[in-house]
Formats: C-alpha cells, structure tokens, sequence
C-alpha cells in the first residue's frame, strides 16, 4: 500500500513540475516548481503532516520518512522519464 501512496506522490510532484496546467504557479517561483526533488520534498511533507501517508512510528516520523522518500523519488521518476522521453520544454 505504501508503494501505491509513494507513487501518488511522485505522480502530483511531475505534474506540479512538468504539468502545463500549472505553468502560472511555476512562473510564480521557479526555484521550487522547476525542480522536482524540492516540490518532491514538500509534497511528501504535506502528505506526511496530513496523514495521507503514514509509517506508524508518528506523525513527525511521517514527515521526514515521507518528504525525503518523495523526493528522491521524485528525482529518479523525473531523470528516468527525462531520458526515456525528453525534455517537453524542449518540444513547445
């Protein structure tokens, strides 16, 4: 089940960074939006401080297990798919 969340997560992150729909929030701080292990990072956070996510050992615990694992996550999904597909900024 865990895997399933983990990879909700990694889903929201590449579309919060690479989704087009969003393109205004990612003009609106690029630092964050361009990079998908710190959006990774605070997605995980906000699921682990919601208890969306969960390990069993604590809401605190939660958070950090979760922010980190999604972010690099995030990260790996984001090269991984960079490399098998391209950059789409590259294609508009």
């Amino acid at each position: 089940m865990l895997f399933l969340h983990l990879s909700a997560l990694i889903g929201a992150t590449l579309i919060l960074v690479r989704g087009t729909i969003f393109r205004p929030l990612q003009r609106l701080y690029p630092p964050l939006f361009g990079c998908s292990q710190c959006t990774g990072t605070w997605v995980g956070i906000a699921a682990g401080a919601a208890g969306l996510v969960t390990t069993g050992h604590g809401r605190v615990v939660d958070v950090l297990v979760v922010g980190c694992a999604t972010s690099f996550l995030s990260m790996a999904a984001d090269g991984v798919l960079l490399f098998l597909l391209g950059d789409p900024k590259d294609h508009a």
